[in-house]
């Protein structure tokens, strides 16, 4: 999900790819300041001030080499209450929902505008004070990628969809946020209704590690244009670029309490047991969860919620597939970007990657040899370096299961294609897998229909439209799909009958902040939308009032003759 750099700036801003940036390194400035952003942030964040934690601290890995370079705190179940009680006085006893919406506006262009430019607020004894101005915005992409392994062009263009989302709140806030009156009617003479938009309340966001500060920023933004007060829990595997973001919004004049950030497990377990984020989703002063991870995790959201009939948004998973019919023969090169971009980018760590091609059979001897001549020349390694095109998974366990499910595959009758690594030795301890193309799978092996979540793109072919269609289909999952054809009627014909939340057509990943994003409803991949208006809408709550025009006056119905 990446934005136009400068260098492209005729580019629209949007989820897309980040080769175009590839050539960028991390500068050794931004390196260098990267540890003072982490040594300054990597606490708890409550009530605008960073505070440590009851439950001590825990290492973090970076993918990169396999090693410890930083630690985050390891919240408590106290913790985890100080952080609730923050939000709810901040939304039951401050100004912040009451607030004109204009004044909450003002705070997100200015979050936006933190994020644009070298100079952002920082913190002075804990507390934010926007009398100290250091430049981080690179330093927060190199800790980004240090974090989550992901090349260093990928996360700036991460922040840049960050900067953009806070102003498109900005800007669609107060019109979604007015009241408005609707008609009731010619006959009720003597009555007029209002529809008030209020904030929802307090509202416990856990987020994942493939985007970190991206996936935060796109419940947060939202969440804050709505006057809702937040506690923000990302993943263990990826939380540092979230533990600052607490005092971006507090220096741009949130009160205390608009959001805590809290960081910890699971899997991490907490001294007498229990974890971090169980212990928020058991709650009961929230009003709503919103999620975004794996669908098991997703099933624990929901049970933490049942008991409570409390809300719950979730963004799942998806096994997304990529159609692709026989006239696409003319234009094979953007065709083949296109569909690595699918699959490749984050290092194919994306709920919506396309991670099934479905290629029409005249086509498909053709389109395999140009995309194993694509996948040699993708550069896997630091991803801080020029020139990197892929990054480590990001971590250990992830980079087992990835591998383990290609071996399965090969074991299943299932043909790999991908080229060895050449990795630095400073390099072979961290968690690479190589881009690879798996053919010859059965319609029922695990490879085609499981989720892998990593840089491994399955492929089938088919003969007919109704065939692809059927194949994209069968799938628990409806997130997202793409179709890609010459012919703009096929296209549109096709993508009216995919099950999915999202269609592209002739691309793929491209999302901008005003298109919801969300699964299709009764279908695996959750429910609930992030971007767009129907991204805000998560976090309000529509009132009805009918008001009787004068006094002196009722039906009459039990009145004494």
């Amino acid at each position: 999900m990446l934005r136009a750099l400068p260098c492209v700036s005729a580019l629209p801003r949007c989820r897309a790819t980040s080769r175009w940036f590839s050539e960028m390194a991390a500068p050794a400035e931004a390196i260098s300041k990267a540890d003072d952003v982490i040594s300054r942030t990597s606490r708890l964040f409550i009530d605008n001030q960073y505070v440590e934690a009851e439950g001590g601290r825990l290492p973090v890995l970076s993918p990169v080499d396999g090693k410890p370079f930083a630690s985050i705190a390891h919240a408590s179940a106290r913790d985890v209450d100080r952080a609730v009680q923050s939000a709810r006085r901040c939304f039951d006893h401050d100004c912040w929902p009451q607030q004109d919406v204009q004044a909450r506006v003002e705070i997100l262009k200015r979050i936006a505008a933190a994020l644009r430019t070298p100079e952002v607020y920082t913190c002075h004894s804990g507390r934010a004070d926007a009398a100290l101005l250091t430049q981080v915005c690179d330093a927060l992409c190199v800790i980004e990628s240090r974090d989550c392994g992901k090349p260093f062009s990928e996360s700036q263009g991460d922040l840049g969809v960050c900067a953009d989302t806070f102003d498109y709140y900005a800007e669609v806030a107060p019109e979604t946020m007015k009241t408005t009156y609707p008609s009731v009617g010619a006959g009720a003479t003597h009555f007029y209704a209002r529809i008030a938009v209020e904030p929802l309340g307090v509202v416990g966001c856990i987020t994942p590690w493939n985007f970190p500060l991206m996936q935060a920023v796109l419940k947060v933004a939202p969440a804050l244009a709505a006057g809702c007060a937040v506690v923000l829990k990302p993943s263990p595997l990826a939380s540092l670029t979230c533990c600052a973001l607490g005092e971006l919004v507090a220096a741009a004049g949130a009160p205390p309490g608009a959001l805590n950030v809290i960081t910890g497990g699971p899997p991490e377990v907490l001294e007498g047991g229990g974890s971090t984020g169980q212990y928020l989703i058991d709650h009961s002063m929230l009003d709503k969860v919103s999620f975004t991870g794996s669908g098991s995790a997703g099933q624990k959201m929901l049970e933490a919620s049942a008991s409570k009939l409390r809300p719950t948004c979730l963004e799942l998973g998806g096994k997304s597939a990529f159609i692709v019919f026989e006239d696409a023969a003319d234009d094979l090169d953007h065709l083949v970007d296109w569909v690595m971009v699918g699959i490749f980018q984050c290092t194919g760590q994306v709920c919506s990657a396309t991670s099934r091609l479905l290629i029409h059979e005249s086509l498909e001897a053709k389109l395999v040899e140009r995309l194993l001549e694509g996948i040699r020349s993708i550069k896997v390694g630091d991803p801080l370096q020029k020139g990197t095109l892929m990054g480590p998974v990001v971590s250990e366990g992830q980079q087992q299961k990835v591998l383990g499910m290609i071996q399965q595959a090969e074991a299943d009758g299932g043909k790999i294609h991908s080229v060895p690594l050449e990795l630095p030795k400073e390099l072979q301890q961290g968690y690479y897998v190589p881009p690879t193309v798996l053919s010859n799978l059965a319609e029922s092996s695990a490879a085609w229909k499981q989720e892998i979540f990593g840089p491994v793109l399955a492929i089938r072919s088919f003969r007919t439209e109704e065939e692809a269609i059927r194949l994209a289909n069968d799938t628990p999952y409806g997130l997202a799909n793409a179709v890609w054809s010459a012919d703009r009627a096929r296209t549109q014909r096709v993508a009216a009958q995919l099950k999915s939340g999202v269609v592209w057509e002739n691309c793929s990943q491209v999302l901008f902040p005003s298109t919801p994003f969300g699964g299709r409803q009764g279908k695996a991949s959750g429910f609930g939308f992030e971007q767009g208006i129907a991204g805000l809408k998560e976090f309000v709550s529509e009132k009805t009032v009918i008001t009787g025009d004068r006094t002196g006056y009722s039906w009459g119905v039990y009145k004494q003759s």
